[in-house]
């Protein structure tokens, strides 16, 4: 028998301890959450043990709520089986908003029904994670509660409902003091945690709830598409919509079943969601990948969260060395692996929320892997948390069962994602698993990534720092042998990527401008080689003679004839090919006698002979040029204002 609320206001009641949970597989807490018709009574509930595996034919009646905390401080009290329970303001405010005058509501909220007492040790949370998924996909809705009515929350939100039903428009909405009221409301913390994700992501059905005001997630999604949002808050709002968009159609809950994204990808979707453990920053998601929960990814709390962090990368790129760090955010990888080619456009405007769709340019290492034959150039990948750009690198790690996205960072890469699903080729079958096997060495890279993820507390709303030197990642070691022929490959690549853009005839220069920004160029140097490019009439065609990423095999030195074939059959571009060069190799830049002779002996007028000019101009600056090379070039005849000509 339930107590009467009416007769416990003014009773001292003893403090709540949790009882031992049995120890059936399947076994959750639930509260009924008991009606008042006073608004102003105290909150009661009841708290009791309940079978997810057992429904006696018929569906589970529960609701289940998605909602922060705010501040870990609990200064409400609740009563919770005639015991005090203590609890946040927004908890409170939302069982207030929730309690019925009549009837009781069946719920499930983590703060009341899963210990969270530190004594415990999270010896109670690690068993009931597991059961996330299944409690989420289970409950009859999914309520997301975005706190009280204040700062016209309520009315905001029921603007976006109008706008979804078309009783508003766009420019209405837009132009009204109700639209900054829209902002504010998307701005809340609940959009940018990451336990929230797997609450939505597996739900049937979801209510979104502000104050008294209570709509529907499908047309809160809807109502979103019309609504003129920034590309930062787009971004933000975006991953979490398509999450909430997809409840609609989801199918009725199965034990045993997977979400329909690996993890890889959804680490990179939402890494930059905050936490307030580190380690929920892979656990909060594991009830919505695709990938079974094995050993490697059983929550475990008591484990370091640098070797969490080390598994999962490990599980991810099972043939590369990963170190990581418990004071920072970083893994460094090590590993050998294929560039396939680069991002060579986005679309700004994608309306599809959570996606992006980019256009890929493939190299000749995608063609000789088969890979050109059975992926699309065409795109629309999940969108990560760091926006995919132009210029981004596409990278299949050795042991990988996805490609990756990179960027280039000085003399290392980052990663964006560290993994995303190719658009396949509808009459062909994947060819990871083929490609891996047949084609063993052939372009094989040596590679380094950094992959920084945002430490639990920090603020959403910091500026990603996805691109940083590597010297600050503590303790980080490597030998001389393996920096020489990492920073070889390094060069390579980037060379390769510039001459296939340069090569299409007159590039954007966005693109280049990001690359060579991205390897270090000083801002005015930037400026003045794009202003060249930007000059040229009829810009030559940039042939190559071999493909530079090909066959490098463990040699160090870059082959004279890549510097050759780079440097003039790049035409006028060839001051840019030479200042990614010296990037990277410098004074170990070999200039010998026959890449001298090379530009010397090209017989041509006007620009072109004047971009050759500043070409060996920036060799003889800023490469290692014996003295007798020097001598000889001096005596040929028009190159005797080399030596004076400024890099």
């Amino acid at each position: 028998m339930s107590p009467n609320p009416e007769h416990t206001s003014h009773v001292i009641l003893r403090s709540f301890t949790y009882p031992t949970l049995p120890q059936e597989p399947y076994t959750t807490r639930m509260i009924r959450l008991l009606p008042n018709k006073d608004k102003s009574a105290p909150i009661q509930c009841e708290l009791f043990n309940y079978d997810l595996s057992e429904t006696g034919g018929g569906a589970h009646l529960y609701q289940a709520l998605s909602y922060v905390w705010g501040s870990e401080e609990k200064p409400e009290s609740i009563i919770l089986n005639g015991c005090t329970f203590h609890v946040t303001t927004n908890l409170h405010s939302a069982l207030l908003h929730l309690r019925n005058r009549q009837l009781e509501r069946t719920l499930w909220i983590d703060a009341i029904c899963i210990n969270q007492d530190e004594e415990d040790q999270g010896h109670e949370k690690s068993k009931q994670i597991p059961l996330m998924r299944m409690i989420y996909a289970q409950a009859e809705r999914v309520i997301v509660w975005l706190g009280d009515a204040t700062e016209n929350g309520d009315k905001a939100l029921d603007g976006i409902r109008c706008l979804a039903e078309e009783q508003y428009t766009a420019s209405t909405l837009n132009t009204s003091e109700n639209y900054d009221a829209c902002l504010r409301l998307l701005q809340q913390d609940w959009f940018s945690r990451i336990w929230v994700l797997q609450e939505v992501g597996v739900a049937r059905c979801v209510n979104i709830m502000c104050g008294s005001v209570s709509i529907n997630g499908h047309i809160f999604c809807e109502g979103l598409t019309r609504l003129r949002l920034s590309p930062n808050l787009r971004s933000r709002i975006g991953p979490v919509a398509y999450l909430i968009r997809g409840a609609l159609y989801r199918p009725t809950y199965e034990f045993g079943s997977r979400g329909p994204i690996f993890i890889g990808e959804l680490i990179g979707m939402y890494h930059h969601h905050n936490a307030t453990k580190q380690h929920d920053k892979v656990y909060a998601l594991l009830g919505l990948c695709a990938d079974p929960i094995t050993a490697v990814r059983e929550p475990n709390y008591n484990l370091p969260w640098k070797e969490v962090f080390k598994e999962v990368t490990n599980s991810l790129f099972p043939e590369c060395s990963v170190e990581t760090w418990n004071e920072i955010g970083t893994v460094v990888i090590k590993g050998k692996g294929w560039i396939l080619g680069h991002v060579d456009s986005v679309e700004e405007h994608f309306p599809e929320f959570g996606k992006q769709k980019i256009e890929v340019l493939f190299n000749n290492t995608a063609e000789s892997l088969g890979i050109i034959d059975r992926w699309e150039t065409n795109w629309k990948p999940q969108a990560s948390a760091e926006l995919i750009q132009d210029g981004d690198i596409i990278c299949l790690l050795k042991g990988a069962s996805k490609p990756s996205v990179i960027r280039l960072c000085k003399d290392h890469f980052t990663i964006v994602t560290p993994a995303v699903t190719p658009q396949k080729r509808q009459q062909k079958e994947s060819p990871v698993a083929i490609s891996q096997e047949r084609y063993s060495t052939s372009g094989l890279c040596d590679i380094l990534l950094t992959w920084k993820t945002s430490l639990a507390k920090t603020n959403r709303k910091e500026k990603s720092e996805i691109m940083f030197p590597l010297i600050k990642t503590p303790d980080f070691r490597e030998e001389p042998f393996e920096a020489r022929k990492r920073l070889k490959h390094t060069t390579l690549v980037v060379i390769d990527i510039a001459l296939r853009i340069l090569e299409r005839g007159m590039p954007t220069t966005k693109v280049i401008e990001q690359l060579l920004r991205q390897s270090g160029t000083n801002d005015q140097i930037i400026k003045e080689l794009v202003r060249v490019v930007k000059n040229e009439d009829e810009p030559s065609t940039v042939t190559l003679s071999r493909d530079p990423l090909r066959d490098q095999g463990n040699n160090l030195r870059i082959p004279e004839e890549t510097i050759i074939a780079a440097i003039i059959d790049a035409g006028s571009y060839g001051f840019i090919i030479v200042e990614l060069f010296l990037q990277y190799q410098g004074m170990n830049l070999p200039v010998s006698e026959e890449v001298v002779k090379a530009v010397a002996g090209r017989q041509r007028q006007g620009i072109m002979d004047i971009m050759d000019l500043k070409s060996l101009g920036f060799l003889f600056n800023k490469a290692r040029v014996s003295q007798s090379l020097k001598k000889w070039s001096g005596q040929r005849q028009g190159m005797m204002d080399i030596m004076d000509l400024k890099s």
